[in-house]
């Protein structure tokens, strides 16, 4: 189990048993259990997916009718066409690569093109995206 949590002013940890105990419930009692705290890092992003989640999908997004939480389902549908991905015979998607993910084994090269492919795509659409300004 991992969580996030913020010391307070005089340093201390202010844990939800609850929930911890909620989780642990699944096992034996006596159960042993390595508990490890660690500090927080920031995670460095890729500035090309920080260009593609936060500037170009909302507004092609948006123009096209999706709600904001549908992101990922829209992100998704926009690699299977790129890739032309071809259902199985249960008719599901299988094998879609990751463009943006930390498992991404695309070339730089390869992001690039399917940025771009996707700014053309909006502008079929009929939606212009500047990425200087994010309009």
């Amino acid at each position: 189990m991992k969580f996030k949590i913020l010391s307070d002013e005089k340093r201390c940890l202010n844990l939800n048993t609850e929930n911890i105990n909620t989780y642990i419930s699944r096992w034996k009692p006596k159960t042993r259990f390595i508990v490890e705290i660690k500090r927080y890092e920031k995670k460095v992003s890729d500035p090309m997916r920080k260009l593609y989640f936060g500037v170009v999908l909302p507004p092609f997004m948006a123009h096209l009718g999706y709600d904001p939480d549908e992101q990922e389902l829209f992100h998704r549908q926009l690699k299977i066409v790129y890739f032309n991905i071809k259902p199985d015979a249960k008719g599901i998607y299988r094998k879609v690569p990751s463009v943006f993910g930390n498992e991404s084994e695309l070339p730089m090269s390869e992001k690039k093109k399917y940025l771009d492919w996707v700014l053309r795509k909006s502008a079929q659409e009929g939606c212009y995206i500047d990425i200087e300004t994010g309009e």
